[in-house]
């Protein structure tokens, strides 16, 4: 319930928190490996869409979007923000049978969000669903920030968006539990005469060797797998903090 609450409260205000991500990148690369992986298909299934950001920039490209969320309150924002090309559907990755029929010729999920697969076996369930939901010949692309050797364990951050009207600080911490990489945000939010704090905002996170991703995507059947190096077509997981690897895999007939 408390977390439900707290959500509620910073939806609003996610995109002002994470105001330097680079979206426009994003999707370019996976635009650009659409056409060259000869994809001419423009139904997209996007997992973890958030509040729209990428689901936007993929409608002004053409793409029809069934956008997917856990969160009820950041599907709200994301409708008010692409109120044409897209469905948004509210559902659980690891169960997308629930929540979405049909196949797509692609299936994404960015911003990290395979990375709250805790453990293997949620991890294939997910990327199972992602394979079962591919036409033959699609596309499944995922990235993570988060992985065995990049974990920063111990790190301590701040950051600050401040636009002349709302001031967003947000410290942030993070450790490492086994397998698990957990981080804690506090957030003091001055917005007009307004003043919040939110605390206790936990992310578990499953850490996995960028070869665990691959094994798993092979095992539920796609033939080819390839991983590159934060949003670039050089091959190969970067492991380096700060940076993300894009895991890609082909569903052959």
């Amino acid at each position: 319930m408390y977390k439900r609450a707290l959500y509620a409260q910073l939806a609003q205000y996610y995109d002002k928190i994470y105001w330097s991500k680079d979206y426009n990148q994003e999707v370019g690369f996976l635009a650009k490996l659409f056409q060259k992986s000869g994809m001419t298909g423009r139904q997209l299934l996007e997992v973890g869409c958030g509040t729209g950001n990428h689901t936007k920039l993929f409608v002004a490209r053409g793409y029809s979007v069934t956008a997917l969320d856990l969160s009820e309150d950041v599907l709200r924002i994301a409708e008010r923000k692409v109120r044409r090309g897209a469905t948004f559907v509210q559902g659980d990755m690891r169960d997308l049978d629930s929540a979405v029929e049909g196949n797509f010729d692609a299936v994404v999920c960015l911003f990290s969000t395979i990375s709250y697969n805790l453990t293997r076996s949620d991890l294939k369930k997910t990327i199972r669903g992602f394979y079962d939901h591919v036409k033959d010949d699609g596309i499944v692309a995922f990235d993570t920030h988060f992985t065995q050797k990049g974990f920063l364990d111990g790190y301590r951050g701040e950051d600050i968006f401040d636009d002349g009207k709302v001031i967003v600080a947000r410290l942030s911490t993070s450790k490492r539990v086994g397998d698990v990489g957990e981080i804690s945000f506090t957030y003091l939010i001055k917005d007009g005469r307004k003043v919040i704090t939110l605390r206790n905002d936990v992310h578990r996170l499953g850490l996995f060797f960028p070869e665990v991703f691959l094994q798993v995507m092979r095992e539920v059947g796609f033939k080819t797998t390839e991983a590159y190096s934060d949003w670039t077509f050089r091959k190969g997981s970067n492991t380096t903090a700060f940076k993300d690897t894009v895991f890609v895999g082909r569903k052959r007939a």
